[in-house]
């Protein structure tokens, strides 16, 4: 049976000719199907410049580094990085942003803001915090 088009098999998952694939969800190991039948080839990589390692459709991938902005002024206003507004008015101390998950190549942070009770009319941002966060130069 002529194939032109098969590829390799690699943990019992098939990849076509020319393939490229991560073998982890680090993104430190990449692999390709170089031939038709032949053996994957495997070696260590990591994600490029401007890109880090996530996981889309189950599968882990490089994907383009991208920010979000969110906003926390008055009484308290905020804006969250999906630019719906909120009005919290409790005298709570709310997360405004952190890593969720150890396995990530982010470093830990946490950002929250503390609402205080005002005595005659209602709540306003008092303070904000950054909890453990190296940033690279």
């Amino acid at each position: 049976l002529d194939c032109p088009q098969c590829g390799c098999w690699h943990n019992g998952q098939h990849y076509p000719v020319g393939s490229e694939f991560w073998t982890d969800n680090s993104c430190s190991s990449k692999c390709t199907c170089p031939a038709r039948g032949s053996k994957v080839q495997c070696f260590n990589a990591s994600c490029p410049a401007g890109q880090y390692c996530g996981v889309q459709n189950g599968k882990p991938v490089c994907l383009e580094n991208s920010y979000g902005i969110c906003h926390v002024h008055g009484d308290p206003h905020y804006l969250s990085f999906d630019k719906v507004r909120h009005n919290f008015m409790g005298n709570c101390t709310y997360t405004l942003a952190k890593v969720c998950s150890n396995t990530t190549s982010l470093p830990y942070f946490n950002v929250e803001a503390k609402n205080e009770h005002l005595p005659v009319c209602c709540s306003w941002c008092d303070s904000s915090s950054l909890e453990k966060c190296h940033l690279l130069p």
